[in-house]
């Protein structure tokens, strides 16, 4: 699906690379939070891989192992690499990701970083930001009429 004007060949330039640096920046902000929180989690690592999680949800047994669990495979790093390589190669598609895409992110960013502060949520701005830049410049582009061209002969 193209979010971009079918046939259109001089798309907003600047649009696709805010949407492609909005894609790089959930790569690295995901990089950057697995590598941290793995960092403060791998004590629990060989729990989870034994199995000490399951049928422990809501029961409050193994709490603390339950909530690291959550930070980091379980947490938003999955859906964050899915926007971001898809933001790329939207990018390199020459497409922009559709405006609620950066809305969620918004809204996501600040509700985050407002119940758990100081994190990395703050650092979702900046794509977030992009992603609605590049879907209104899209919408500009879009909205522009195509010149008439006239041939004689």
């Amino acid at each position: 699906m193209s979010f971009t004007r079918p046939g259109t060949t001089g798309r907003d330039a600047r649009a696709v690379t805010a949407t492609r640096w909005a894609g790089w920046l959930c790569m690295a902000v995901a990089a950057g939070h697995t590598a941290l929180v793995t960092a403060m989690t791998w004590p629990h690592w060989p729990g989870w891989l034994s199995g000490e999680l399951w049928w422990a949800v809501g029961s409050g047994e193994h709490l603390d192992s339950a909530l690291a669990f959550w930070s980091v495979p379980g947490g938003f790093v999955v859906p964050l690499v899915l926007v971001g390589l898809t933001a790329l190669r939207s990018a390199r598609d020459g497409r922009t990701l559709p405006g609620h895409v950066g809305v969620i992110m918004l809204v996501w960013a600040a509700f985050g970083s407002y119940v758990a502060f100081p994190t990395g949520f703050p650092l979702l701005f900046a794509p977030a930001v992009l992603i609605l830049f590049a879907a209104r410049q899209d919408r500009a582009v879009a909205a522009t009429p195509e010149p008439v061209v006239h041939h004689d002969g």
